[in-house]
Formats: structure tokens, C-alpha cells, sequence
């Protein structure tokens, strides 16, 4: 199977995993020995100073929300789009670090693309490929705007756009212009 690094899974309506149900993935690393994501659309209950004084031991002048990136418990993660501070690029334009010093740098600039996590999505080797053949999760291209965006909506744009690309693999059209009923 093909990397799925920088893709978005979107769960679907079938998952009942309390987890998963209605989320949608982005997927940061993924390779024979496992997979690594955010879940982008599930804002916690506490807001970030509050996690953020705890986990870090700085004071945190952004009210944001803090994002459960998975049920895995794990340092404290940031996805955003200052390249100085980036760990990894994942999509032009989208950084993701983990490092101190950049969260660090990150909060106290206060950029405006910026999401916070607290966990994040794993999958042992073979496990995510099992899921997708059982059917849990459709796949589709991740954009930057699908990190920043509204959370409340983003599950179901990219349901859509994940059942819009299958029909057009199904009927095998090979061209579908950006806007179709413009015709």
C-alpha cells in the first residue's frame, strides 16, 4: 500500500469506536511500521492555558482550545504554519513539531493557524490497512485549510468529498472539472 502520509482519513458513518465515530484524521506519518495521526475535528473539554501551565511549566497567553488528537496519550503537539518552528512539513505550508522550545515559541507569538493537541492516533504495523479494508475509513487528499478549518463542519466535507472521489474511481471519469455544474 502507499504511504498515506499527508492524506486525511475520514471515519465512516459504520464506526461505532466512541474514538472515531465522525472524526477525520490527518495523517502525519505512515510506513510498514505503523501510523501516526491527529484527529482534526475534536476540540477537548478544557481550554489550552489550563493544560498548558501543567504540562509546560510556562505561562499561556492564548485561549485556544486544546484538540484530542487520538486516544494514545502523548506529549503535548502542535501543527501550524510558521516554518521556523516546523519539526516536519506535512503539506506545503502545514508544520507539525512536538519540541519544547517551538510549542514554546509558537503560543507566545500566537500565530493564527494553530491547533494544539493533547494524544494523538496510532496504528501498529498492518493495523490501519486493516481498517481500511474492513471499511472504516475513507481516504481523501488533506489541504491546509482542512487543519484550520471549522471543526464542527469538517466531518462532513470530507465525507463528501471522500464518497465524490469513489463515484468518480467507480464510473472511471477520467477528468472532472473544479466545478462541474457550471456547465
Amino acid at each position: 500500500m502507499d504511504s498515506l502520509s499527508a492524506k486525511l482519513l475520514v471515519a465512516s458513518p459504520r464506526l461505532t469506536d466512541p474514538n472515531f465515530g465522525r472524526s477525520v484524521v490527518l495523517v502525519i506519518h505512515h510506513a510498514s511500521d505503523g501510523a501516526f495521526g491527529l484527529v482534526l475535528n475534536r476540540p477537548g473539554p478544557e481550554r489550552l492555558p489550563a493544560v498548558w501551565e501543567q504540562a509546560l511549566q510556562e505561562p499561556c497567553r492564548l485561549d485556544l482550545p486544546l484538540y484530542v488528537g487520538g486516544p494514545v496519550e502523548g506529549p503535548v503537539v502542535a501543527l501550524h504554519g510558521d516554518p521556523r518552528f516546523s519539526e516536519e512539513e506535512v503539506l506545503p505550508g502545514l508544520h507539525f513539531t512536538r519540541q519544547r522550545d517551538h510549542l514554546l515559541a509558537l503560543v507566545a507569538e500566537g500565530g493564527e493557524a494553530l491547533r494544539v493537541f493533547a494524544g494523538y492516533s496510532g496504528w501498529g504495523p498492518g493495523q490501519l490497512e486493516g481498517e481500511l479494508a474492513r471499511g472504516d475509513w475513507g481516504v481523501v487528499e488533506a489541504t491546509t485549510l482542512d487543519a484550520f478549518g471549522d471543526d464542527t463542519t469538517l466531518w462532513t466535507g470530507v465525507s463528501r468529498r471522500a464518497a465524490d472521489a469513489a463515484l468518480v474511481r467507480t464510473i472511471g471519469v477520467k477528468h472532472v472539472p473544479p466545478r462541474p455544474w457550471h456547465n
